[in-house]
């Protein structure tokens, strides 16, 4: 008989659930430093603890070592943000070349995650809105029909996991976010080429700029 080994969750684990949640929510911006002494007063916890908790949060790579700045929360700088996002412009757009040859178009995945952002940001849920932001980019690249394209964006948008919802913070609106993003399903199931890709350049243009707000530079 097989016995089934006992998941033991430590005070560590669930304080790295809860950090995890304030990074994923937006609530501690790309690039903040992350004192465990600091941590350990604001918490309550003990400094190992915290220690424990924060070496979890580095091996998921949401949290880096720098050489001037100790722990901090992974930044990205703007020129990686550029970068980024010209890359998700060429993913998102040969999805969109793809999804809309096809008749009827089917933005049937981009509607799901539509849903599931309504419903996050009905209950101010910025985590799961976030995710569910992701996954109507991701679900529109792989559109394309490439895994090596899915897998690209898929990179490309889990750089941007602790930038979107700072993001979408600065635009402090979440209803007009989802709605946004139900423009862009009503646009591209109507099949008009020239009318999504411009939707869909506006779109990214605008994600863009509110991304660029919620980058803080690193300093020497």
């Amino acid at each position: 008989m097989s016995v089934l080994p006992i998941q033991r969750t430590t005070v560590a684990t669930l304080l790295a659930e809860d950090m995890r949640d304030h990074l994923l929510s937006g609530a501690i911006a790309p690039g903040t430093r992350l004192g465990d002494d600091d941590l350990a007063e604001a918490t309550g916890a003990p400094v190992h603890t915290v220690r424990a908790a924060l070496a979890e949060l580095e091996r998921e790579g949401l949290v880096v070592h720098s050489l001037h700045h100790g722990l901090e929360v992974m930044p990205i700088t703007r020129a990686e943000l550029r970068d980024v996002y010209a890359a998700r412009r060429v993913f998102e757009r040969a999805g969109l070349r793809a999804m809309l040859a096809g008749r009827p178009v089917d933005v049937s995945w981009l509607q799901a995650a539509v849903d599931r952002m309504g419903e996050a940001a009905v209950v101010g849920d910025h985590r799961a809105l976030v995710e569910a932001e992701i996954a109507f980019h991701l679900a529109l690249a792989a559109a394309a029909g490439s895994s090596r394209v899915t897998r690209a964006a898929r990179s490309a948008l889990m750089e941007l996991r602790l930038v979107l919802p700072v993001a979408d913070r600065w635009a402090d609106d979440l209803p007009a976010l989802v709605a946004d993003h139900q423009h862009l399903v009503t646009i591209f199931g109507s099949g008009e080429v020239l009318e999504s890709t411009a939707a869909l350049e506006d779109h990214l243009l605008r994600g863009e700029q509110l991304a660029r707000a919620g980058v803080v530079e690193p300093q020497l």
